[in-house]
């Protein structure tokens, strides 16, 4: 028997991310792809034949005499995130917003004053918070088992082949802060995540890699919460693609790979010859009981990544009638550190 689908979905915008979204929703049993609206007719005609939708538009106010539609998913350049998000509240959808929700702390609260106004429901795409190690590395934490977190440090490599980067017309490089502002809101938030509410400290950036239209393409930042203290390092330089997420607490460290799924838990330990022979041991079992079950997931299709598994939370919540996963005001926070940080990154211009 089919499942009732409760959700009736537009997505608009077709560039990269949307075909995450395609996907994703087409496995969230009680979600219908009705409609995909795109400026560019060639790419929303080709989006519409490779996903079988049978919808559409290249302009939102035709696609919204569509009455069966209860839900907008934003997956356009950060800069129109504010117009659509309150355009498809104010007439009357739920919406669904790519990361980071704007690009100033003025268009984020727009956004979170329209939600309010209007009752509906909105979610934000921080999707690395829904990665299975930050997962796990979250119910951790809150058990306890390393004690209090007392700081985190966030490493974020690309090879210079990253796709936003190595494409010179991309609309990423017009933003202030070029390439970092469309991507440095996910260490944002995994810190806001782990230590609370963080001010930036400092913020160093250079240039190491061969593109002209990248100012920079190297970036250290410290941040500061309370008396904890945070850091990222992201590069489009690097030789291989690497997440790497630690937090430190005072009895224990949490080592998260994000690209590979794997998480280590590393208590406090003697530094005898025996205890780091034991460490050692537990280290590679923890990392072989990672893989082993990532497989089994895969294999029996109960893995998901980040992206799909925020928006099945979210399509959860507005099935079941409870606070999306990420909410706009919560999206509103980490622009406002966002914001502070690519100021910082244009003043070194």
């Amino acid at each position: 028997m089919k499942a009732m689908v409760d959700i009736k979905v537009a997505v608009i915008g077709c560039g990269n991310v949307s075909d995450v979204h395609f996907a994703a929703w087409r496995r969230i049993p009680y979600a219908e792809i009705v409609a995909v609206c795109d400026t560019n007719k060639e790419a929303v005609e080709r989006a519409a034949k490779d996903w079988k939708i049978p919808r559409s538009f290249t302009s939102v106010s035709e696609m919204n005499e569509i009455k069966e539609i209860t839900l907008w998913d934003v997956c356009t350049p950060i800069h129109t995130h504010k117009q659509l998000a309150n355009q498809a509240m104010k007439n009357g959808f739920d919406v669904l917003i790519e990361k980071p929700l704007a690009i100033t702390s003025d268009d984020a609260q727009e956004i979170v004053e329209c939600q309010k106004a209007t009752g509906r429901n909105a979610c934000v795409i921080h999707n690395w918070l829904f990665e299975p190690p930050v997962l796990k590395a979250r119910t951790i934490l809150k058990r306890g088992d390393i004690g209090e977190v007392i700081g985190a440090h966030i490493n974020v490599l690309h090879t210079k082949d990253e796709p936003m980067a190595s494409n010179r017309d991309h609309w990423s490089h017009q933003l202030p802060g070029g390439r970092f502002s469309e991507m440095l809101i996910h260490p944002i938030y995994l810190l806001q995540c782990f230590l609370g509410e963080v001010k930036v400290e400092n913020v160093e950036v250079s240039k190491v890699g061969e593109y002209p239209w990248m100012k920079y393409d190297e970036l250290c930042a410290t941040f500061r919460a309370g008396e904890k203290f945070g850091a990222t390092y992201v590069s489009f330089n690097a030789p291989r693609n690497s997440i790497y997420v630690d937090i430190y607490g005072r009895e224990g460290i949490l080592r998260l790979d994000i690209i590979t799924a794997t998480l280590n838990l590393l208590p406090s330990v003697r530094m005898s010859r025996l205890d780091k022979a034991v460490d050692s041991i537990r280290q590679a079992v923890q990392l072989s009981a990672s893989t082993f079950k990532n497989v089994l997931e895969i294999s029996f299709r109960q893995w998901f990544d980040g992206h799909e598994m925020c928006m099945r939370l979210f399509a959860e919540s507005l099935v079941k009638g409870y606070e999306p996963p990420v909410t706009v005001q919560e999206g509103y926070e980490a622009v406002k550190v966002l914001e502070g940080m690519c100021v910082r990154i244009d003043r070194h211009s």
